[in-house]
């Protein structure tokens, strides 16, 4: 993710990422304000500033049509949005790309998650928690937690709404760990219409009005082609239109990391860039090359035994007798014997306790998952941790220019740089579109990144569809995840995403997955 930060006189920029989302009001998306580093694709993107990880609440800029609406007298909505549900109805559908759940019933509250396009919560009463108000017709409680003002346009009560059923074809497909298809932009003008595509008045606010113009290496989200005047149009993420010659599909990638249960343990070498040799030891005590590699991005389980030989180190694997030499891997295993509260960290479990049987022991007792993510971000991977055993291991991108201790003032670190320290999560997307401003051109846009879980200042921890090159540094400092890795991490992570939402905001009640950043 990226920042960039402006010295005319040396000609150095440093990307600060702004979020392209709907305003929320009062309680307002806090990296949105703040901006949110991007990790860019091909070599010039960095990160950004602010706080040093607390949950601060933070009003977003709104764009000029928006901000105009926003000083307008409420327009008007049927009576029938005011009313108590209809017979049977047991859910709010969402009709926008952002529909804020509040903290109360009422606009001017802060939010505490949000609905996106075709996206649909369980109410709590089929009664209004509050009707008759200027700023919305009808706010309904919802589950677990929070309010959603129904106004008929953004949001309904309605299942068999014909709009609702337009934009269900184009809502993001949330049990995929790429929720849209993307693709590189080469430069291209977004489209609200295009001649021959019969498209509805969509409701008010559903475009992204911002960033029309797509320059160059920016991304392109989009859930639908169709032809039209003799080309194909992609149907963008926020239903406009962008011409697919002017988009090169990014190739999915298919790494992920490794579930820590059973035999599956601490410490695991993984390969990055090129294939590696398999070695054995021979009769004479040395070690000789054999044929056999693992190939880019595999992974093998260690004994923890290693040997040297003049100056190389080898690291015996559980794998038939094979070693492999040390600087030709990426070695994951806990920088520290205890975990954050002083208890030993258990590599290989209770007795070869499963998955399974911890979650029933933990649910018996009731306690506290404690997670935690360790993150090494120049040897470039990550564990997630249950308290005092890992869970999961996998390689991960930080930032190109490596990891520095933020200082007091922004911009904290230097560009695309990854911060060091202790933080937690703050808020969690489903998707996120990240705005990088680029001074004198259009900003770099990422559109719809997934599993974005925002920690400290602008910098998450989220999903790149734009590369593959697990284990090195290629962000502007965010901590880039493969989509699989980075879906996975999201439904891990606390605050979970309660059912149907498809972003949360950490209140004082939630607990909160510690990020811990170290070289």
């Amino acid at each position: 993710m990226s920042g960039r930060f402006c010295t005319a006189a040396l000609g150095v920029l440093w990307l600060a990422c702004t979020p392209s989302r709907d305003d929320a009001g009062r309680g307002a998306d806090p990296a949105a304000s703040a901006g949110v580093a991007v990790a860019e694709p091909s070599g010039e993107r960095p990160a950004g500033s602010q706080d040093a990880g607390a949950p601060a609440v933070v009003p977003e800029a709104a764009p000029a049509a928006q901000a105009q609406a926003a000083t307008s007298p409420p327009a008007a909505v049927p009576a029938a949005a005011a009313a108590a549900a209809p017979g049977g109805a047991t859910r709010v559908y969402s009709k926008g790309r952002n529909v804020w759940i509040r903290s109360a019933p009422r606009e001017s509250a802060s939010w505490i998650g949000a609905l996106s396009i075709g996206g649909s919560v369980r109410l709590k009463s089929a009664e209004p928690a509050r009707s008759g108000g200027r700023d919305c017709p009808a706010f309904y409680a919802v589950e677990p937690r929070g309010y959603v003002c129904v106004d008929g346009e953004r949001a309904t009560l309605d299942a068999s709404d014909p709009m609702l059923t337009t934009l269900l074809a184009h809502a993001p497909l949330v049990d995929e760990p790429l929720p849209y298809r993307y693709g590189e932009s080469l430069g291209l003008k977004r489209l609200f219409k295009v001649e021959g595509i019969d498209a509805p008045s969509w409701p008010e606010g559903i475009h992204d009005l911002r960033h029309v113009d797509v320059r160059p290496r920016s991304s392109v989200a989009w859930t639908k082609e169709i032809e039209a005047g003799g080309q194909t149009w992609l149907w963008t993420a926020d239903l406009t239109f962008a011409p697919k010659s002017k988009v090169k599909p990014y190739e999915p990638t298919s790494f992920r990391g490794v579930l820590l249960t059973g035999d599956v343990r601490l410490p695991i070498a993984f390969f990055r860039r090129k294939p590696r040799p398999k070695y054995r030891l021979t009769e004479d005590n040395q070690f000789a090359k054999t044929d056999a590699v693992w190939e880019r991005l595999d992974r093998v389980g260690l004994t923890g035994k290693s040997k040297k030989v003049g100056k190389s180190t080898y690291l015996e694997t559980r794998e038939d007798g094979h070693w492999v030499l040390e600087r030709d891997a990426v070695v994951v295993r806990p920088r520290k014997g205890r975990n954050p509260w002083g208890r030993p960290i258990r590599l290989a479990g209770e007795a070869g306790e499963t998955r399974e049987a911890r979650e029933a022991r933990e649910t018996l007792t009731g306690g506290p998952r404690n997670t935690w993510v360790e993150i090494a971000a120049l040897e470039g991977w990550l564990i997630a941790y249950e308290d005092d055993r890992p869970v999961f291991a996998t390689l991960i991108s930080a930032g190109r220019n490596g990891a520095e201790k933020p200082v007091s003032t922004e911009p904290f670190v230097p560009p695309s740089t990854t911060p060091l320290g202790q933080y937690h999560i703050n808020h969690k997307w489903v998707t996120k579109t990240l705005i990088t401003p680029h001074v004198n051109q259009d900003d770099f846009i990422e559109a719809e990144v997934p599993w974005s879980q925002h920690f400290f200042s602008k910098y998450l921890v989220h999903a790149a569809y734009w590369h593959n090159n697990w284990g090195d540094g290629q962000s502007g400092g965010c901590v880039n995840l493969s989509p699989i890795d980075a879906k996975w991490l999201f439904h891990w992570t606390e605050p979970a995403l309660p059912e149907g939402w498809h972003a949360v905001q950490v209140t004082r009640k939630d607990p909160s997955t510690r990020i811990i950043i170290h070289r």
